[in-house]
């Protein structure tokens, strides 16, 4: 849902509202419509259309709209191509970012990671909704410990597509049940300041998202 803003730093809030409003979408869902309505964003928001349009070009900058001639604002869905792509990319930053965060974060830091893992493998079945939070906000956490602003960036640029890929398959109980166990792997490798594991340990979780989609995943 939409909240109205008020005047403070507006064309941040708007962006930062249409930005949240659209990774809430599902947006592979087929029935779905994804047309932003400008005039419909502008009763919601509270707000003109000048800052709605500002924010709409901002988003199409980053890939997460488009805009089609005649037809208007459009929520941008990915390929099955580009889908991989983008896993495969986050995967080689994710890999990477262990580096950053050993060299740049605390272990008490790095523990607290923790507080998106209280699950365990009794539990994880019955609240999967939940753990599909917590498992983006996992990731998302992740880059922020990297110290580098520009990784939290990329990842977010890229988290409406990502996160439709995690709640997806972390569906799949087996793959939650995995993750858990690949979650408390990553904390430990990272504690333990070995960069060379942690890297392999964060690649090879991200790269295990390329395969189920090749299963699972029409064009």
């Amino acid at each position: 849902m939409i909240q109205k803003i008020g005047p403070i730093n507006l064309k941040t809030k708007v962006y930062d509202s249409l930005k949240k409003y659209i990774i809430s979408l599902n947006i592979y869902l087929k029935e779905a419509d994804f047309h932003l309505d400008e005039r419909q964003l502008s009763t919601k928001l509270g707000v003109s259309r000048t800052p709605i349009r500002e924010a709409v070009a901002r988003l199409e900058q980053e890939g997460i709209v488009k805009t089609i001639p005649r037809r208007g604002v459009f929520v941008n869905r990915k390929s099955k191509k580009e889908l991989i792509e983008i896993v495969t990319v986050w995967a080689g930053l994710e890999g990477y970012a262990a580096h950053l965060i050993i060299k740049n974060s605390s272990d008490l830091e790095i523990k607290g990671l923790r507080k998106f893992c209280q699950y365990s493998k009794d539990n994880v079945l019955s609240d999967l909704e939940n753990y599909s939070r917590d498992n983006i906000s996992f990731h998302q956490h992740i880059m922020k410990l990297t110290k580098v602003n520009l990784m939290s960036h990329v990842l977010e640029s890229q988290l409406v597509h990502l996160q439709f890929l995690r709640k997806k398959f972390i569906f799949n109980s087996n793959r939650a049940l995995k993750s858990i166990d690949e979650h408390e792997e990553i904390i430990t490798s990272l504690l333990s300041k070995n960069a060379t594991k942690a890297e392999k340990v964060l690649r090879n979780h991200a790269l295990a998202l390329v395969d189920r989609i090749e299963d699972n995943l029409k064009k």
